[in-house]
């Protein structure tokens, strides 16, 4: 499934995501966590990317897929994965994606970004 979302359709994002990770057979954690780093991603979509993105969910053999991408300008070249500092202004969101789900993908280039995750079913490997 392929979805448009814009900031008055994160809602709709969460809630895609919260049933495909259910139906996909993941975990309670793992699902809150899903949809914690969706939502992110896909407010980054909005805020950087120019106020749209995409979401692709497939259902797996062993969980759920989903990519989130933007048409913005990419990611800039020096983003650290370490946790920015106390009183950083930003930069915490894909540090808390990378925290909540081990199996991402990230693609940037100057015609926008693109998250890829996946989250295993209950039980199958990771």
């Amino acid at each position: 499934m392929s979805k448009e979302f814009t900031g008055d359709g994160l809602r709709r994002v969460r809630d895609l995501v919260d049933q495909a990770a259910h139906v996909a057979g993941v975990s309670a954690t793992n699902a809150h966590n899903l949809v914690i780093a969706v939502s992110e991603l896909a407010a980054n979509a909005v805020r950087h990317g120019g106020g749209s993105g995409r979401i692709v969910i497939e259902q797996t053999d062993d969980g759920v897929s989903i990519e989130v991408s933007d048409d913005g300008p990419g990611l800039p070249e020096h983003l650290s994965q370490e946790l920015p500092a106390a009183d950083a202004v930003s930069g915490r969101g894909l540090w808390m994606v990378r925290a909540l789900c081990r199996d991402l993908h990230i693609s940037s280039t100057a015609r926008g970004v693109t998250v890829r995750l996946f989250m295993p079913r209950a039980g199958a490997a990771s």
